[in-house]
């Protein structure tokens, strides 16, 4: 034989996994992990000491160089809104920024309206005086407590009509999706198999999440960026929010899971229409829930606007 015959993978025995396969797992254990240890990072300097400081001034900073030469950026961090603050501590002045990316000067602009001359709760290390941040709550209760700007439009004003008029029933559909599919994901899993009329789901898919999409344009002038979840769901309790991180990593799971379970040479353990419910309606949780997250927000009425 000129080739060996493929070894039968099983998750139990990892000397069967592939080279590949191996390599994929780091990759996806390291997109994982490092967003779990920013997460981490961010709640232990919640726990750092806190004192009164000042935001002595704002500015747009410069774009990044090496060597004279100006590096690329991202169409979502072109432009960068800086805080300059400063706080005192026994008798000595310590200095700090707080930068967030935007995609538009406008939007860099409209962020740092206002804020200048505000007073701010800085965080600072135990030991280490000159170390210290603001943290995003912080920001966010003076973007909220600020005046709103003057003339300005109310984004609802740029929805197209029908989106305007049918805002809380794409919500309410938003959520019903969500538990359907929830419920059909349920029984897949003890391996029923739900009605046909179920697949209707996919194309309730696009009912919701193309509006949700577009209310995210107009409340925020992009649907892009590093914190877009976090500011299109701004006014949504956390809950929400974090429910929508565990569908996207469960369902990214799920799919890994469907995929090595019945592989090439074996027989499936499993009904074939079963594995392909628990897949889709994984998928549709995710969609769902970004959907009634998205829109859910924009119902809720809030100060600030972009």
């Amino acid at each position: 034989m000129l080739f060996a015959p493929p070894r039968q993978f099983r998750w139990t025995d990892p000397s069967s996994w592939s080279l590949f396969f191996k390599v994929w797992m780091a990759f996806v254990l390291v997109g994982w992990l490092l967003p779990l240890w920013r997460w981490l990072k961010r709640e232990q300097q919640k726990s750092w000491l806190t004192t009164s400081g000042r935001i002595d001034s704002t500015h747009i900073g410069e774009p990044k160089r090496f060597l004279g030469l100006t590096l690329p950026a991202s169409n979502n961090e072109k432009y960068t809104g800086i805080l300059a603050y400063s706080y005192d501590l026994s008798g000595d002045t310590f200095h700090g920024e707080y930068r967030r990316a935007f995609a538009s000067e406008e939007g860099a602009l409209e962020f740092l309206r206002g804020l200048q001359g505000q007073t701010v709760s800085v965080q600072y290390h135990p030991t280490k005086s000159g170390r210290s941040l603001i943290l995003e709550e912080t920001v966010e209760t003076l973007l909220r407590n600020r005046p709103p700007r003057p003339n300005a439009t109310d984004w609802k004003d740029s929805l197209p009509a029908w989106l305007k008029f049918g805002l809380g029933i794409f919500a309410f559909l938003a959520l019903l999706g969500l538990l359907l599919s929830i419920w059909v994901h349920i029984g897949a899993i003890f391996g029923h198999q739900p009605l046909p009329a179920f697949w209707g789901l996919h194309v309730g898919i696009f009912l919701v999440f193309f509006p949700a999409i577009i209310v995210a344009q107009k409340r925020f002038g992009t649907t892009q960026g590093k914190d877009f979840w976090k500011t299109v769901t701004k006014g949504s309790p956390d809950g929400l929010r974090y429910m929508l991180y565990f569908f996207f990593a469960y369902a990214s799971l799920t799919g890994i899971l469907i995929v090595f379970q019945s592989p090439p040479g074996t027989a499936p353990n499993r009904e074939p229409a079963t594995v392909d419910w628990r897949g889709f309606s994984a998928v549709w949780m995710v969609f769902y829930c970004a959907s009634f997250a998205i829109l859910s927000s924009a119902l809720r009425p809030s100060p600030d606007r972009p």
